[in-house]
């Protein structure tokens, strides 16, 4: 299942690329749309129905914020022009794992965050360098976990089974049985099918027993892993990072035709290589020193470390200096520059 938010260029290329998967929204991105067009009122009951267990619940939600929200019809419209299928829990094609956000992508961005000023060839090297990492590092904690669950599941599931033992059950047969409170305030159907079901809908969302199914399932003395999804087995997580990636040189991958940058269009008008400040208006200001290959990385180096001749337009004063004719690119005398050796360097 893919989750993103609702941009246009997305919803195509999911579409075009992966067209047999069911493709959600975000929930935190719908979030904010209706708290920038309705106000903060409006979240709450889009939260409540982002997590809508039924159909029946959804809608009495929708018309219950009808009545009580300022922009009551405008927010109705608004909702209904989506798909409750993109984001709603009771009209979920398939299991999301709880998971109601991007974040699993969103991450990556802070991730790549100190890296996003580097040149195109070393932001992929740097990227692939923090993956060998990041899979040798829960590789080694896969494979030397001595339990059977990852520990996202296993803390739930010891959750559960601390607070499990204040539901009494009634089956009704093998297969099925009412699990109520101790007062008999709320009750919930569970069943096996032969997987563990229940109305609270948290098996089928989550594919792991709930907490009023492993409350059947001690009262009769079973074990809980057989409904344990097979995707929160350590075995499982280990496998996920048992592939191997290979190394790629910064040097290689600078080499490569596809991985160049395509020449910048050519203007018309005077052409500046470099553009270097006035000989007098020095104060704060910094030149950039091009290194090749183009790979690496420009160093701004200040205009203060350069000893600037005092020749060449623009004085502090904004009048010409009286010094000798220097070059208008290095700034060296005795020529200008168009016989300039920086230039041809560059070329």
């Amino acid at each position: 299942m893919i989750v993103s938010d609702r941009q246009k260029g997305l919803e195509r290329a999911v579409t075009e690329v992966l067209p047999c998967n069911p493709h959600i929204h975000c929930g935190h991105h719908l979030k904010m749309n209706v708290q920038k067009l309705f106000g903060k009122t409006a979240v709450q009951v889009f939260q409540n129905l982002l997590h809508a267990k039924f159909e029946d619940r959804f809608n009495s939600v929708m018309e219950e914020a009808e009545a009580r929200l300022d922009q009551g019809s405008e927010f109705k419209r608004y909702i209904q022009r989506i798909d409750p299928a993109r984001y709603a829990l009771y009209a979920m094609p398939l299991p999301r794992y709880g998971r109601t956000t991007s974040n699993a992508v969103e991450c990556m961005n802070a991730a790549l965050k100190r890296i996003r000023d580097y040149a195109p060839c070393r932001i992929i090297c740097q990227m692939w360098l923090y993956l060998l990492n990041l899979f040798c590092e829960r590789r080694e904690k896969a494979n030397s976990s001595t339990d059977e669950l990852t520990e996202y599941c296993k803390e739930h599931m010891d959750e559960f089974g601390q607070n499990c033992g204040s539901f009494v059950c009634m089956s009704a047969d093998m297969n099925q049985a009412l699990v109520q409170t101790d007062g008999g305030l709320k009750q919930w159907i569970v069943k096996r099918t032969p997987k563990a079901q229940c109305t609270c809908i948290e098996p089928h969302d989550h594919c792991w027993p709930c907490i009023h199914f492993m409350s059947w399932l001690r009262s009769r003395g079973e074990d809980y892993m057989t409904y344990v999804d097979r995707i929160y087995l350590q075995k499982s997580l280990a496998l996920c990072y048992s592939k191997t990636i290979h190394v790629i040189m910064e040097t290689e991958l600078a080499m490569s035709i596809s991985c160049r940058a395509t020449p910048p269009a050519i203007r018309t008008g005077r052409h500046r290589v470099v553009r270097i400040p006035n000989g007098g208006s020095t104060a704060g200001a910094s030149t950039v020193e091009f290194e090749y290959p183009l790979t690496q990385e420009p160093r701004v180096i200040p205009t203060a470390t350069i000893d600037l001749p005092t020749c060449g337009r623009g004085g502090a004063s904004g009048r010409r200096n009286t010094g000798a004719r220097c070059c208008g690119v290095c700034r060296e005398a005795g020529h200008n520059r168009t016989r300039c050796h920086m230039l041809a360097h560059m070329a």
